[in-house]
Formats: structure tokens, sequence, C-alpha cells
């Protein structure tokens, strides 16, 4: 592969039929809808929550695992996510969008793991094929998987860069949402992802030519 990779196609490997950038984010199949989500959570909390964790846990869990590349932190931390939205579920109003608001408290979360651990917690991605979230990439005769590498260079982005780049690269969702699911301003997610495409394409590239013939 060229070092002249653009900086999002090696997502393509992580993406698994989500939608590209511009596309927008991919619902869950038979997912209610917002609003009978948000009218759920005022007149039967218990309900909502487990509505919310039947249609959105899959694609919580499995954001979650490509972040952290740890299958049991992912699960821990897709627990904490639906806890707290339990806690949160009267926050909501009409105008809320339920799985963007679900990817804010998650994405939290994970940040917050991540800083209590001091260093990110990112394995070989030996440990997360065959989950049954992220289907098997076979070795190509030895080479590291491409997943692996990826997770090894995403593994040197500042947490929140990773994530605004992941959310954007692999989950289809503008500037403006992940705005609002990082709880920052517009310039702050073009700051991120700007930063996280520069780092990331450094850390690709040099890794691709370190395992060319002759490097």
């Amino acid at each position: 592969m060229s070092s002249s990779v653009g900086v999002l196609s090696p997502f393509a490997t992580l993406r698994d039929g989500a939608p590209r950038p511009g596309q927008g984010p991919r619902e869950a199949l038979g997912a209610p809808a917002d609003a009978q989500l948000v009218a759920l959570a005022h007149e039967a909390p218990a309900d909502a929550i487990e509505a919310m964790y039947s249609a959105y846990k899959g694609r919580i869990y499995t954001f979650l695992l490509r972040f952290l590349a740890d299958p049991e932190m992912a699960d821990d931390v897709t627990q904490e996510t639906f806890t707290k939205a339990y806690a949160a579920l009267g926050s909501l109003t009409s105008g809320h969008r339920v799985l963007p608001w679900l990817y804010r408290i998650a994405s939290n979360a994970a940040v917050d793991q991540i800083r209590k651990r001091k260093r990110f917690g990112w394995l070989r991605l030996g440990a997360v094929a065959d989950t049954s979230d992220e289907p098997h990439m076979q070795d190509d005769h030895g080479r590291v998987p491409e997943r692996e590498h990826i997770q090894a260079v995403l593994r040197g982005l500042p947490p929140e860069n990773a994530v605004a780049l992941l959310l954007h690269a692999v989950e289809g969702y503008s500037y403006v949402e992940i705005a609002e699911i990082q709880g920052c301003t517009m310039t702050a997610v073009r700051s991120r992802i700007a930063r996280a495409r520069a780092s990331f394409k450094r850390g690709y590239d040099a890794n691709i030519d370190e395992k060319s013939p002759g490097a």
C-alpha cells in the first residue's frame, strides 16, 4: 500500500457496512422512534431503558470495542453507559436523538476509564477477533492484520481526538453531530479531527514503510 494512502481509507476495514462520512449514521434496524423512546422515558423509565438497551447495545458495544480494543472493558463501559443513561432519562427532551445521546455517555465513560488507568488499554487485535460484534479478519501471509495495524496507530492519539475520528470516519456522524456528542464547539471538533488525521497518517504511513521490503 502506498504511503500516500488517504487518511480515511484504512477505516473501511473497521466500518463493516456502516455509512461513509457524509452519508449520516446508520440507525439500528427496527429501533423505536426517538419520540417514542423520549415519551416512554418520562412515562416508564424502566421500559424505556430496556428498549434502548435492546435496540442500541450492539452499536454502543462495537463502538467501544473499536475505541478501547479490550472486550472486557468495552463490556463494562457498555453496562456503565446504560446505567448512566437510566439515571439521566429525565433530562431527555423531544429534541433529543437517542443514539447520539448514548454515544455521548459512552464516549465520556470510555475516556474516563482511560484516564483512570493513565494509559490506553489497547490489546493486540487477536484478543478482539472472532467476537460476536467483530468479524474475523484473516492474516495475509503473516502480515499484521489491517485492524491490528489501525488499533496500534490509534492508541497514540489523545482519546478525545480518537473518539472524534472514529465517530466521523466509522460511524458516519457529521461535525455538527460530533460537537453535540462530545459536548464541545465545532471549532474543537475540526481541530480534533484535523489533528487526529495528521497524527494517524504519520503513524500509519511510518508503520507501512517499516514493513515494506527493503525498509
